[in-house]
């Protein structure tokens, strides 16, 4: 829930229509962050390595943060979420602004048990550089939905705190065009684990009703976040 969710994720996936919907748990590497997604169709719950108080829940097309508060859940909306995060959202200057190509290279690999093809991008970074990398790209449904699944929380995160996410629409709307999900980019994400099994019964559940944020729980709260 800090600045490499929003960067990180949004940099390879943002908001397509689920066609083939599918379920599943898996184990996503992130940078220095392991990210535990639980999905089943538009509802997703991601857990982050180091925060054990919270997570992020998307239900219903609405984006929340879930944390503990004297012992009890909390439940904020996206832009509550987006005010706590505060600066920690700033749109991260690698992100894609215009996508210029994403082509096969011939090259063949496999990542968390599924056969992927390796890819090379090229585009245009938020300050107006050319960059490229290799990503590898599976035609699995449970591989597609979690790429929508992340996708449709970066997203909301993005527009929750005023950022426009256009620039990783166009590299999804490739992906949709070609019936492909995100297995691995470069060393900034790599699918670990994936089943293709529904995630528990509950966990992608509201576990109470949103609330505004008190200014003075907010203080705290930020003052955790900086530890």
């Amino acid at each position: 829930m800090r600045r490499w969710i929003g960067g990180l994720l949004a940099a390879w996936i943002g908001v397509v229509p689920a066609c083939v919907l599918a379920a599943g748990v898996a184990t996503v590497q992130a940078g220095d962050r392991t990210l535990t997604v639980s999905f089943d169709g538009p509802d997703a719950r991601v857990d982050v390595s180091g925060i054990s108080q919270g997570y992020l829940l998307m239900r219903d097309g609405k984006l929340y943060s879930v944390m503990q508060a004297g012992g009890r859940p909390l439940v904020m909306d996206g832009a509550a979420a987006a005010q706590l995060l505060g600066g920690g959202l700033k749109t991260a200057p690698e992100m894609v602004r215009t996508l210029t190509r994403i082509e096969p290279t011939g090259a063949r690999e496999t990542v968390a048990g599924r056969a992927g093809a390796v890819y090379a991008a090229s585009y245009r970074d938020e300050q107006g550089r050319d960059r490229t990398g290799q990503g590898v790209l599976g035609k699995q449904p449970e591989v597609r939905e979690l790429t929508r699944a992340l996708g449709r929380m970066a997203v909301l995160l993005q527009t929750a705190a005023g950022q426009s996410p256009d620039g990783v629409r166009q590299v999804l709307d490739t992906l949709e065009e070609k019936g492909l999900g995100l297995l691995a980019y470069e060393k900034q994400f790599r699918v670990e684990r994936l089943a293709a099994t529904p995630p528990a019964p509950g966990s992608l559940d509201l576990p109470a009703q949103p609330a505004q944020l008190p200014p003075e729980l907010g203080q705290l709260l930020q003052g955790l976040r900086r530890q």
